[in-house]
């Protein structure tokens, strides 16, 4: 298991984020020139964000420490209108895009390895340029057999099977450690929903440089934080009751979103 404390997950997001859409939607661009997306994910441990650290009124758990994770996201869309934009949260597969849709979407999937600060840099695709002003992207389930992109092979590693491996059947996998009575034990935490999700933001998309700069960003800490109240959820908990709460927490979480252009290279939006 590999060392670090992260809080909040920040995807960087190089000129083209991925994360798909299910509705159909219109989506006009201003020219059929395309630019090139380079699409990176960083991770932030800011304090003022839902550190992982002991919360007030936690009984059972005093504390979680996050190690590494992978995350898989798929159908990463730019959107035109994305306040009239519908998103499934039903998990059921989605009719297939039209041919429009589909020069706007980074259909993945992308499994992400997150464990330490440093951005990763996980998929280069094209965009046609336009006025974009939000994104629609799903978290996906992972199926035995099933082609996808590994961040890891994007960066030239070495890819461990055994090792920080999201595992079929998983859409997010957590490794860490909790402390409960004074002790702390390793946990690995999967979770198996598939969620659409919707981020307004500035994405437009010009002609005027090669390549342009794009920044999500996430609070991972939300996963592990009770949304009735508060409390740090116990990963290790496998109730019923449990598995709910984590479910509402890590939608929220993601729909807590920010997203949009990162022309500084600081790794989040400009404006956040």
């Amino acid at each position: 298991m590999r060392s670090g404390f992260i809080g909040v997950a920040v995807l960087t997001i190089m000129t083209g984020l991925l994360l798909g859409g299910c509705a159909k939607s219109d989506n006009p661009v201003s020219s059929t020139e395309s630019v090139l997306v380079n699409l990176s994910v960083g991770f932030s441990k800011t304090s003022g964000r839902l550190p992982l650290l002991k919360i007030s009124g936690a009984v059972a758990v005093d504390s979680i420490r996050i190690d590494s994770a992978v995350v898989v996201l798929q159908r990463i869309k730019f959107e035109s209108h994305i306040d009239s934009v519908v998103v499934d949260t039903t998990g059921e597969k989605v009719e297939p895009e039209t041919e429009e849709e589909m020069n706007v979407t980074f259909f993945g999937p992308f499994v992400v390895h997150i464990r330490d600060t440093a951005a990763i840099n996980f998929a280069a695709q094209t965009l046609p340029a336009g006025t974009y002003d939000g994104i629609k992207f799903k978290i996906h389930r992972l199926q035995p057999g099933e082609h996808h992109e590994d961040s890891d092979e994007h960066n030239g590693r070495r890819v461990n099977a055994t090792a920080d491996s999201v595992g079929y059947g998983s859409s997010i996998v957590v490794w860490g450690a909790v402390k409960k009575n004074g002790t702390w034990e390793p946990f690995t935490f999967k979770f198996d929903g598939e969620f659409e999700f919707k981020i307004k933001g500035n994405f437009v998309i010009t002609q005027a440089t090669s390549t342009a700069n794009i920044a999500l960003s996430f609070n991972m800490g939300m996963w592990f934080q009770n949304p009735r109240g508060g409390s740090l959820l116990d990963p290790t908990d496998t109730s019923i009751t449990t598995r709910g709460l984590f479910r509402q927490a890590i939608r929220h979480s993601f729909e807590m979103g920010r997203g949009g252009r990162d022309d500084n290279h600081g790794g989040h939006p400009d404006h956040d």
